[in-house]
């Protein structure tokens, strides 16, 4: 009898060492592997850089939030946060291109522009509905065409040695 009894006990300790309420078990798997910096993103100008790696941080925020399946709400705030952080750095380059004469720079703007206006229709529906996907196919084709295309492309521009346009 003293045998099943000691056994009774480390089943029942087993028992209650596995058993974990649902708030403290692990969240979902995060997934922010697309969206980390890479030295790749690197367009060369350090303030650019810098703002690159915020944006892929908010990107990053965004997609971990939506893997996690947290409500609509944190989306939208991180959607904002997003917004916020495009609009100081669309300024820079903005400023960056106007400063040194790029050729190119109307359809870089029209490309911010672009960006702003889809982001804002997904900030709209995510009140409505989820708009997750059409905000994840967003961030990875602003990602790899515009980070790794066209920024690329003005940074390349202007350290090549182009001269700042007086007036």
């Amino acid at each position: 009898m003293e045998i099943d009894q000691q056994a009774l006990k480390v089943t029942k300790k087993a028992s209650v060492s596995e058993f974990k309420p649902a708030s403290l078990l692990p969240e979902k798997k995060t997934v922010s592997q697309p969206t980390e910096w890479k030295n790749e993103y690197s367009v060369g100008i350090k303030t650019v850089d810098k703002q690159h790696q915020l944006i892929m941080s908010s990107f990053a925020n965004i997609v971990n939030s939506i893997h996690s399946e947290l409500a609509w709400s944190a989306i939208h705030y991180s959607i904002l946060e997003l917004k916020e952080l495009a609009l100081r750095h669309f300024a820079v380059e903005d400023a960056l291109m106007e400063l040194f004469g790029y050729p190119k720079i109307t359809e870089h703007q029209t490309n911010h522009e672009n960006f702003m206006n889809r982001l804002e229709e997904i900030l709209n529906i995510s009140i409505r509905k989820s708009a997750n996907k059409e905000l994840l196919a967003l961030l990875e084709e602003w990602k790899t065409k515009h980070i790794l295309g066209a920024d690329m492309d003005y940074a390349k521009f202007i350290l090549s040695g182009a001269s700042v346009i007086r007036s």
